[in-house]
């Protein structure tokens, strides 16, 4: 768990309104270029490889060093989320419908380039800048709808993002097809999951597609 001094002090980095560095040495970099070469290595080995120390190790500093940066793994992985995500794709002349696709594709497509986020566990309202863009700009779009709770259809929408993110083939070919042995165990105790896993998931873009169709024609 994070204390409640490193998420202010992170809070207040994303945000960009982080008090005055104090006085010393100039810093070799800005606290974005830390967060930009924590977010290439998640995206080449992994988040759990992401540690200060490795991180120190690509930047050419000390772990300690490192700490002028960013106080704890935690938050390290904090910034890195909100630069991930990035800034929503712009909706305003999108038809309210329309645009909640986009908006889903959208998410999806950061989820898919930046594996590793799906991963990150969440809990709570999101705090992040970013994050709260994405949230607000969905929120517009469907008040142009005039669609009824459009919170509650925001977070089923930015929940479809995360989880077809996760069906996503993985850039390995070995890990996308199940063993036989597992194929047929699932099939043997599991038969009506095991008919849905047997149709063609190759295109996991058009099948969250289909699942934001779902969820728009039910609202009203």
């Amino acid at each position: 768990m994070h204390s409640q001094r490193v998420d202010d002090r992170t809070l207040r980095l994303v945000w960009g309104v982080a008090d005055p560095a104090k006085r010393g040495p100039q810093a070799r970099f800005t606290v974005r270029e830390v967060t930009t070469a924590a977010c290439r290595l998640a995206d080449v080995e992994g988040l759990p490889s992401v540690s200060l120390a490795k991180l120190a190790n690509r930047l050419e500093l000390t772990t300690t060093a490192l700490y002028r940066y960013v106080d704890s793994k935690d938050a390290l992985i904090d910034l890195m989320t909100d630069q991930a995500i990035g800034p929503p794709p712009n909706l305003d002349d999108q038809d309210w419908k329309k645009g909640a696709q986009i908006w889903v594709r959208e998410l999806w497509l950061r989820y898919v380039h930046h594996r590793w986020l799906a991963d990150v566990q969440v809990s709570g309202m999101p705090r992040h800048p970013n994050r709260l863009h994405w949230m607000n700009s969905l929120l517009l779009n469907l008040d142009r709808g005039a669609v009824p709770d459009p919170m509650h259809i925001a977070l089923l929408l930015d929940s479809l993002a995360r989880a077809f993110a996760t069906l996503s083939p993985s850039p390995t070919p070995e890990t996308q097809q199940l063993p036989a042995w597992l194929s047929s165990a699932i099939l043997d105790r599991f038969p009506r999951l095991a008919r849905e896993l047997s149709r063609d998931w190759t295109d996991v873009e058009d099948e969250l597609a289909r699942a934001v169709d779902t969820v728009l024609a039910r609202v009203r």
